[in-house]
């Protein structure tokens, strides 16, 4: 792999300058749809390259795009974005397909991105259409999570007139204790984005004690409707990339990155499972299925 990196850099050194690179951080399908969205949204040479997942194959990458820098970088993934914005300081970075943004130093004067937080308003919306009857709705927050999109959330949640409790947690222990207890009080429970409080194994607790409960249990992402959630709104990842693609073109127009705040998903991807529905009981009038981009059912009821 190393050769085959080598040459890919060398030989892009003479055209960097003009093209806008993308920098993909693994070869996940999950790149795919924005990675193409971005390859027709310019008028000029759009170069994607690889880093595999590797670190060595990003120090490299990176070294042979500080000779020749490009006029900006979009990264996605975490990998990349950290990559382009340690490794190439004055290069203007648009970052898109990252959690929590912030974790990784991606603010400043040359960063500016496309969040992966669908709006909570936006994610509401959507969750009522298709539980009409939720009145009372939970969300686990990790006890060091002090994100603003919590905040957010809650706000959002008693704006659409739901009464929302909110439980702070420290540890699998306590998470799976805080599940139990709001299981008999809320219907339904709202999974945001927190790594400390959605591990392997909490998941795979919240998910069995929800069947039980019969209670929805609602994500933000399509993998964890895959494997039990009830269903998620997530962001359009080729929506995503042409957003990103938006940035860089303002970039290139002679703006400057930190002058363009980061931008939430504008459109939403709805996401449902099947099994996860017919086991916690909702009955869904079949015209509420149209507003479904994808109904998908567990690995091991296929």
């Amino acid at each position: 792999m190393m050769p085959f990196v080598l040459a890919l850099v060398a030989a892009s050194a003479a055209w960097a300058r003009s093209a806008v690179v993308v920098l993909r951080s693994d070869d996940q399908p999950v790149y795919d749809a924005p990675v193409e969205a971005l390859r027709q949204s310019f008028d000029r040479p759009v170069q994607v390259i690889g880093l595999h997942g590797e670190k060595s194959v990003a120090e490299q990458v990176a070294r042979g795009l500080a000779d020749d820098p490009p006029p900006v970088i979009i990264a996605l993934g975490a990998k990349a974005a950290w990559t382009a914005v340690q490794k190439l300081p004055q290069v203007p970075v648009v970052y898109a397909m990252v959690h929590h943004p912030e974790r990784y130093g991606l603010t400043g004067t040359f960063v500016t991105g496309v969040t992966m937080q669908v709006p909570p308003d936006l994610a509401l919306a959507q969750i009522r259409l298709f539980a009409p009857n939720i009145q009372h709705i939970g969300l686990l927050v990790s006890s060091s999570n002090a994100n603003p999109a919590i905040g957010e959330a809650i706000q959002a949640g008693r704006d659409a007139g739901l009464t929302v409790t909110a439980r702070r947690v420290s540890g699998e222990k306590d998470t799976r204790r805080a599940f139990l207890a709001l299981a008999r009080d809320v219907d339904a429970v709202w999974l945001l984005p927190d790594a400390q409080v959605v591990t392997p194994a909490t998941f795979q607790f919240i998910t069995a004690e929800s069947m039980r409960a019969r209670l929805p249990v609602l994500a933000w992402s399509e993998p964890l409707v895959q494997a039990g959630a009830l269903l998620c709104v997530a962001p359009d990842t080729r929506r995503v990339g042409e957003q990103a693609a938006e940035l860089a073109k303002a970039i290139l127009d002679g703006a400057t990155a930190g002058s363009l705040p980061p931008v939430a998903p504008d459109t939403p991807r709805v996401v449902l499972n099947r099994d996860t529905l017919d086991s916690v009981g909702l009955k869904l009038d079949p015209g509420v299925l149209d507003f479904v981009d994808e109904v998908v059912r567990e690995p091991t009821r296929r």
